[in-house]
């Protein structure tokens, strides 16, 4: 068993205490003032001069329902920000919503003395507004998401205090339950077993650390990682990312990078750069015989974004749609590549690439629970992505431009969320297309049904990708595993195009022991591979079946796993009725993604 201890002392902020019951008490006036003001005229006209509406209200009855979290937000639209109260509590037996809650069992004593609170410096670097701002609606709700978004954050509640003297000012106060950041990890097989610990939330402020060890039982041989992020470097969004790993035979990867992302649709300029030092040992079957060669490369990528507002019209809308141009360059050099007959289609080449997008992007949010965590709010992104790549390519002394085209959707429908994605791409030599990809894929997340005192979802999960032109090397070919495939079918089938359809049946059991929450489910995985020159009718369809629980802790929000038994009818060259044990993290099924960010060529996977 790993363990560590952290010990900080407990404290308290008596002005978040008042400034809690001064916001419930404002709001409760200003619920009366609202219902007075339909009475007659003057009452309206006296309403209005007070509480001014904000843009955002008049559309909101035009848009998707809001919550009420983002209409107690927009009474505080116009007002200057005043001050600024933080509050962050201990993971356990606290509450964001109920300021008198404290801890009262021993055990949840011992544990907050062994968590590092996060300090209220950290999160005042996430927030999108500052002391003396106007303040709107929407920087208080992309605050809320960005916090929820951090690893370390349970929960979160920002809300604006009226002040009783000031009808122009405001104050805001902001609350965080910590989630535990210490987290243990690891799994074992027949061949080897590895250990792993991460801390989420070093000293309170933000950095993310961890090391993994592994070994393999039969030949001792050993591996160590090891990885450490600083988050939002001095409230710049910019993250710092340094990764050492030594694996087995030899194998080693080194790399640093700084990256600042299109965290929020609010967000005007995005980049990064980055730099890889990689080892690794490949394998190639020729006649069926194993052969294995290593191979050592050099990476360096470079890119820039900017997004622009489309229209000057401050609408919740407007302020989220962007038009976003971006620019990537990278360069692969192989300082050590395997022999000709292992690789003669040279796919293991030295490339320079050149690449740009523009498109628009519109990304906004919906709040629900019970999705990959229990009864915990979670952001689910909506909205559609149109964009137009172009790139140009170096490789095997040969010069290429490339051109795709990417288009996607998704939307809250009375039957479910629903998403899907189309993109295609391909290099353009002598007016033919080369080493073209052509993918389209849907999500569909059933709403959340009752079954007695039960909770079920539904997902379902289809995906189809096809390949024309590429290299013949079997490097450049698709299987059935990894994460778009079957897990854990480690067969050296490949093919060109492929399709998968994915069903999972998520149970949610109500209650809970010592804060785990234990979720039954099943899933059903499909999937297929063939040649263009053969059609999937005359293609055998190999399955998954799984049936197991996914736990989710409720202090550790952000660790779920699951343990399952798998059943695969058939495993080319491996076997028949094959059963497996996986202990992974659930992320077969993840939501989609409608921000455009560094501009790439479409992924063959």
């Amino acid at each position: 068993m790993l363990c560590t201890f952290h010990i900080c002392s407990a404290q308290t902020n008596d002005t978040i205490k008042k400034s809690t019951q001064t916001e419930k008490d404002s709001l409760a006036l200003y619920k009366k003032a609202h219902k007075i003001s339909k009475k007659g005229k003057v009452n309206k006209w006296v309403y209005d001069l007070i509480f001014k509406a904000s843009a955002i209200n008049k559309e909101s009855k035009k848009e998707t329902k809001t919550s009420n979290n983002n209409i107690k937000h927009n009474i505080a639209n116009g007002k200057i920000i005043r001050n600024i109260y933080i509050e962050t509590l201990d993971p356990f037996g606290y509450s964001v919503e109920d300021s008198a809650k404290k801890p009262k069992k021993k055990i949840d004593k011992i544990g907050n003395s062994l968590h590092f609170k996060t300090r209220e410096q950290t999160i005042k670097n996430l927030l999108l507004f500052k002391q003396n701002d106007i303040c709107d609606s929407i920087f208080l709700t992309e605050s809320e998401r960005l916090i929820r978004s951090q690893r370390y954050a349970r929960k979160v509640i920002i809300s604006p205090i009226p002040i009783d003297e000031a009808n122009d000012s405001i104050d805001i106060a902001v609350r965080v339950l910590d989630s535990w950041t210490l987290i243990p990890s690891g799994n074992i097989s027949t061949n080897q077993w590895n250990a792993k610990l991460t801390e989420r939330n070093v000293f309170g402020i933000g950095h993310q650390i961890s090391a993994n060890y592994k070994k393999k039982i039969d030949t001792n041989e050993k591996a160590i990682s090891t990885n450490y992020n600083i988050n939002n470097i001095r409230r710049t969004y910019i993250s710092l990312n340094l990764n050492y790993e030594n694996d087995f035979n030899g194998d080693s990867n080194r790399s640093v990078g700084l990256s600042r992302p299109f965290f929020s649709p609010l967000t005007k300029n995005a980049g990064g750069i980055y730099f890889e030092n990689r080892l690794a040992t490949e394998y190639f079957y020729i006649a069926d015989t194993l052969n294995t060669s290593p191979v050592k490369s050099e990476y360096q990528e470079y890119w820039y974004g900017r997004a622009f507002k489309l229209n000057k019209e401050k609408t919740y809308k407007n302020k989220t749609k962007n038009l976003i141009a971006a620019f990537t360059y990278n360069n692969k050099q192989y300082t050590q590549e395997p022999p000709t007959f292992l690789d003669p289609y040279h796919y293991f080449s030295n490339s320079k690439n050149f690449i740009a997008h523009i498109g628009i992007s519109s990304q906004r949010y919906y709040q629900d629970t019970f999705i990959y965590n229990y009864d915990i709010i979670e952001d689910v992104p909506y909205g559609y992505t149109y964009a137009l790549t172009l790139g140009y390519q170096d490789r095997n002394d040969t010069h290429n431009f490339y051109i795709g085209a990417k288009i996607s959707y998704g939307k809250k429908f009375n039957f479910g969320y629903l998403s899907g994605f189309s993109e295609w791409g391909s290099f353009l030599n002598n007016g033919n297309t080369n080493q073209l990809a052509y993918k389209i894929g849907f999500n569909y997340l059933s709403p959340l049904w009752h079954i007695g005192s039960w909770k079920v979802r539904q997902f379902i999960v289809p995906y189809f990708i096809i390949g024309n032109n590429r290299n013949p090397s079997e490097k450049d070919k698709l299987n059935l595993d990894g994460d778009y495939g079957l897990r854990k079918f480690t067969s050296r089938i490949t093919g060109t195009k492929k399709w998968l359809l994915t069903l999972q049946t998520q149970t949610y059991i109500p209650k809970s022991w010592i804060g785990f929450r234990f979720s039954p489910y099943m899933n059903l995985s499909l999937g297929s591979l063939t040649d263009n020159s053969k059609s999937f009718l005359k293609s055998k369809t190999y399955s998954k079946v799984a049936i197991g629980v996914l736990i989710n802790n409720d202090y550790l929000v952000f660790n779920s796993f699951q343990i399952s038994f798998a059943y695969y009818p058939s495993i080319p060259f491996e076997g028949e009725n094959l059963f497996k044990t996986n202990a992974i993290d659930n992320t077969e099924i993840q939501m989609p993604t409608f921000q455009l960010s560094k501009p790439e060529y479409i992924k063959y996977e």
